[in-house]
């Protein structure tokens, strides 16, 4: 059973509705199919419309819908990821901004604007190619001068304010 699991994580990964799209599309699809190949000769009428194509047309409308609602979701969390990589490239790191793990939870550090952002989740810090990168220090959020290793300068986290958070993820 191991060798679909790939399967698995990947349709537990599509949201649900999209999910009920589907498998409701799919099953008028079968239903359509059913009633065509083990029904009676004489089509199956709903207010002079044969139930088999009306079925089956419903069927394939959801799951085109639902596929084409993925397909634009992967093309706004592409688009996304190229914004986010563009605006803070790793080899920018410690120029223009600062990376800062507090106990585990990623804050980016803007010169720029002098904004903080929480970098959130895992998977975003993984899209931008943040992992491993910058600043790890104990316990939580503080607002303690933080010294930037390697480079005489130092972080003052009282200079910044709350910009809210960085999330590639939908």
């Amino acid at each position: 059973m191991s060798n679909f699991d790939f399967l698995t994580d990947d349709w537990k990964k599509i949201p649900q509705n999209l999910r009920f799209l589907v498998i409701s599309g799919g099953f008028l699809i079968f239903n359509s199919w059913l009633l065509d190949h083990w029904g009676r000769k004489r089509p199956y009428l709903l207010w002079n419309w044969d139930v088999r194509s009306f079925g089956y047309s419903l069927g394939l409308t959801l799951i085109l819908i639902a596929l084409g609602l993925l397909v634009a979701k992967q093309f706004i969390y592409f688009g996304r990821i190229i914004y986010f990589r563009k605006m803070y490239p790793i080899n920018k790191l410690n120029l223009t901004y600062y990376l800062v793990w507090f106990n585990g939870t990623l804050y980016l550090f803007d010169k720029k604007p002098k904004k903080y952002y929480h970098v959130l989740p895992w998977e975003t810090a993984q899209d931008l190619l943040f992992v491993g990168k910058g600043i790890k220090l104990p316990g939580g959020f503080s607002n303690e001068v933080i010294p930037i290793p390697n480079s005489s300068k130092s972080l003052d986290p009282k200079k910044y304010s709350n910009g809210g958070n960085i999330n590639t993820q939908i």
